[in-house]
């Protein structure tokens, strides 16, 4: 009987073992460069993430501050205004209060309380027991230069 010179499964599984175990010492050390550098990756972009949150925040605050200081523009200017209308409105009735001192009024119309309205539709004056707050009110006005 012959010999077999070929390998039995055992010895196949030898061969791959041995194979794989060059394979793994040849790419250990590429594989530790790999996760190095993907440790470094990741804290860059950790780094880079927090970064960006701080700028967001700072510029959320800048946002914040810059509506912030609208509003008080926004709230002066109204005051202003408010101040202004009602110096002007002041005016006018001190002007106005002078006037009828003076009966010196220009272009107005003088509007005088004559009455309420009865529920017949007639003109009734009005007395010191008289509730006007649910009554038709009749005015007379005349205008004046």
């Amino acid at each position: 009987m012959g010999k077999n010179k070929g390998l039995s499964t055992i010895g196949y599984a030898i061969v791959l073992v041995i194979i794989l175990a060059v394979v793994m010492i040849i790419s250990a050390p590429m594989m530790a460069d790999k996760y190095k550098g993907d440790k470094e990756k990741q804290q860059t972009q950790k780094d880079a993430m927090q970064n960006r949150q701080s700028s967001r925040q700072s510029r959320s605050d800048d946002i914040m501050l810059f509506v912030h200081e609208e509003m008080r523009n926004i709230e002066s200017r109204l005051s202003s205004r408010i101040d202004a209308l009602e110096m002007r409105q002041s005016e006018l009735n001190s002007i106005g209060s002078e006037s009828n001192y003076n009966e010196e009024i220009s272009d107005r119309y003088v509007c005088e309380i004559e009455g309420i309205k009865n529920e017949f539709g007639n003109t009734v004056p009005i007395t010191d027991d008289t509730d006007i707050t649910a009554q038709k009110i009749v005015f007379v006005c005349e205008y004046r230069r």
